[in-house]
């Protein structure tokens, strides 16, 4: 039975690695996907007070990094706990490290939604 499920999780994994896969190709497609919002964990897995914005397309959240997006935080958080639909783009990289940071820090890395545009 566990080798089943394996089978499973593994194609269930390749089916959204080629559907993220896709939309890195097609960066000025719509794509509708519910907007949350999500308590930052600390290392240890404690919860925290900071809220940050998450996209849930499909089955997948990603971490939306507003210093790279055209979009302010305020435009976004009328949306919350409702859908979207985005221009943007999935990109692999560091999460909490913006461009003119003065400090140099350590970051989440994976993959991560820079919002173009809301339509």
């Amino acid at each position: 039975m566990k080798k089943y499920g394996l089978v499973v999780l593994f194609l269930t994994g390749l089916i959204c690695y080629g559907q993220v896969k896709e939309k890195r190709k097609t960066k000025s497609e719509i794509t509708s996907c519910l907007l949350v919002e999500k308590n930052f964990m600390s290392k240890n897995g404690d919860g925290t007070e900071i809220k940050e914005l998450y996209l849930r397309c499909s089955i997948q959240d990603y971490y939306i990094k507003i210093c790279e997006s055209a979009v302010t935080r305020e435009e976004l958080s009328k949306y919350i706990d409702s859908g979207i639909g985005v221009k943007m783009e999935i990109i692999d990289g560091t999460w909490d490290i913006c461009d003119g940071d003065p400090l140099e820090k350590q970051s989440r890395t994976g993959r991560y939604v820079v919002i173009h545009s809301i339509d």
